[in-house]
């Protein structure tokens, strides 16, 4: 009985884990971001990133394309975006 609750016990971490750890990833990629880029981001492209449902680099690469666009190809004028 008590290998069958600590069999449980285990598994139950181990989908923790599994689910949690992604998230953490992703949460952390995400302040990474509006640490990196705070003084380039406006408030739009910071609400934008709280509602993103991609990834963090997805929205940094949006970010970029647009910087690119804007600026006709430059790649000096978008390179905060590359870090």
């Amino acid at each position: 009985m008590a290998g069958r609750v600590m069999l449980k016990i285990a598994v139950a971490a181990v989908v923790v884990v599994a689910i949690g750890y992604p998230i953490r990833q992703e949460l952390r990629a995400r302040s990474a971001i509006q640490h990196n880029l705070i003084n380039s981001l406006d408030a739009n492209d910071a609400a934008a990133l709280r509602l993103w449902q991609g990834t963090a680099e997805s929205f940094v690469a949006m970010l970029h394309d647009r910087c690119m666009r804007q600026h006709a190809g430059d790649a000096a004028a978008c390179t905060r975006y590359n870090e």
